[in-house]
């Protein structure tokens, strides 16, 4: 996870990319997965953005000039991912970060280009995504929350057609996200966001992956026997539990131990508060 301002809300979590050595330290790193041939993505999740004048300007108040500046911004980030070595980016534009704030109608009321209706929230967006699969030989990857749970908020509806326009302007995957709240909130089963997961992979014809409270055996080949969902994500059970996944292939079975508390995402150490 990288972040653009080291004022951002969730640098001290973060990993910092603005700094001299960072294209010679992260290629050690690429170089090092890529001898196991696995493919690796820089997530770019930034909270605030500085647009020059102000540190936390929201969707609705930046300029037209201040949204020039942060697309240059991603695509600076998009090279400096590529002359690292990584295969890709990902933009998160879900959770509650900034960007999904911008493409969402409860943030953004802007009356021009960028602001109103599906396609405007979007535009902004979409032009960078274009512009980096114009420019660099990277994966394009986004983060998406399926709903808002706010009044006024993004639709499970709306999202399907926010991940068309991605696509349409390049995407190569997504990657299905949430508020932790919308999880609450979500439907009932397995996971709760399958339904939706099955329906965006019937609509749009790129990668779908899951994401967000992985952590049996069983509920995954669950997953991956009764729908159409065939990647999924999964983050806080490697910090509780490094092996797990060997451990998982020997035995054919088991639960992480990770209880998702979320101090690791909440804490600098970014540490698993009960087992480290």
């Amino acid at each position: 996870m990288f972040a653009l301002d080291k004022r951002d809300r969730f640098f001290d979590y973060s990993t910092n990319m603005n700094y001299r050595g960072f294209i010679k330290d992260y290629k050690e790193i690429t170089d090092l997965v890529h001898k196991y041939n696995v493919p690796i993505l820089g997530q770019l999740s930034f909270f605030y953005y500085n647009d020059g004048l102000e540190h936390k300007i929201e969707p609705n108040d930046i300029s037209k000039e201040g949204i020039r500046r942060l697309q240059a911004d991603i695509i600076m980030a998009a090279k400096k991912f590529s002359f690292a070595g990584f295969d890709g980016i990902q933009l998160n534009c879900g959770n509650n970060f900034y960007l999904a704030r911008f493409i969402n109608p409860f943030f953004n009321e802007r009356d021009d280009e960028y602001g109103g209706n599906t396609e405007n929230r979007c535009r902004m967006i979409c032009e960078v995504i274009k512009f980096i699969k114009a420019n660099f030989n990277l994966h394009v990857n986004y983060k998406v929350n399926p709903r808002d749970v706010r009044k006024g908020g993004m639709t499970p509806e709306e999202t399907i057609e926010i991940c068309k326009l991605f696509k349409a302007a390049g995407a190569d995957s997504i990657q299905v996200t949430a508020r932790t709240i919308s999880f609450a909130n979500g439907e009932i089963g397995s996971h709760p966001f399958i339904d939706f997961a099955d329906k965006l992979i019937e609509e749009v014809d790129i990668p779908v992956i899951l994401g967000g409270t992985l952590r049996d055996m069983k509920t995954m080949n669950n997953i991956l026997n009764s729908s159409k969902v065939e990647f999924m994500s999964m983050s806080k059970p490697f910090v509780a539990q490094k092996d797990f996944l060997s451990q998982w292939k020997t035995d054919r079975e088991g639960v992480s131990i990770c209880q998702s508390c979320n101090n690791c995402y909440s804490k600098k150490t970014s540490l698993c508060f009960k087992y480290e």
